[in-house]
């Protein structure tokens, strides 16, 4: 089952395009899901989406945003107990 989705995530974000190509936001979508499934079970797609994050936060924080990565949420749960204890 492992290999079948290592391959089922690239070849989503490969069709993409051809899917972007119809009307609708359709390929918005499948490739939300090949980046996700790829970054949930390939090391490297992972280890890259890591450098990418930490080069450049603000769009790292969007695509944890657009992903709805669970790293996202606490990040943001924590931020909004610190405002309210007024520590930042």
């Amino acid at each position: 089952m492992r290999l079948h989705l290592v391959v089922l995530g690239p070849a989503l974000i490969v069709v993409s395009p051809i899917v972007g190509l119809l009307p609708g936001p359709g390929g918005v979508f499948v490739l939300a899901a090949g980046v996700g499934l790829s970054l949930r079970h390939i090391k490297v797609a992972k280890r890259t989406y890591v450098r990418i994050k930490r080069r450049w936060p603000r769009i790292g924080e969007l695509s944890d945003m657009g992903l709805r990565r669970p790293s996202h949420f606490r990040r943001k749960r924590k931020r909004r107990l610190l405002d309210q204890d007024g520590s930042l």
